[in-house]
């Protein structure tokens, strides 16, 4: 049951639950990202995802990743095509950061500690800071 249906009182309920969440797990998903089906979290500790990421299905993320903007926006509102979109089957490894409007294409795997500012075509691994993309072998 969406909580934004009870008006005022359901909004800072909603916000109670989720700054209390954020407290408990040091994860941090904003409830403008846009997330399919079958997301896995194996160790969620640090993981930010910022207001217009989009998650594609079974993508696992974890711990201390980022998906976030790669500058701070000039205006108030920020489009949603200023952050990552991760296509489905994607692995993000513990503190791999993607940042900007980077697409990262299926059946990709991002490696630890990658720096993404740049897009990752469909089965290739990026690795290193800056990124750089690798077939993926296997």
């Amino acid at each position: 049951m969406r909580l934004r249906q009870w008006g005022p009182v359901g909004r800072l309920l909603g916000m109670l639950v989720w700054r209390l969440s954020v407290m408990v797990t040091g994860c941090f998903i904003s409830a403008r990202a846009r997330i399919e089906g079958g997301l896995k979290l194996p160790h969620p500790v640090g993981i930010v995802l910022g207001d217009g990421v989009r998650i594609g299905r079974g993508v696992t993320i974890y711990q201390n990743v980022t998906l976030g903007l790669a500058r701070f926006p000039e205006t108030a509102s920020v489009s949603p095509d200023l952050y990552p979109t991760i296509e489905d089957g994607v692995v993000l490894y513990a503190g791999a950061v993607v940042l900007g409007s980077v697409t990262v294409g299926a059946n990709a795997v991002v490696a630890a500690n990658a720096v993404v500012t740049r897009d990752v075509p469909a089965g290739t691994v990026a690795a290193g800071v800056p990124a750089r993309n690798r077939p993926l072998r296997g």
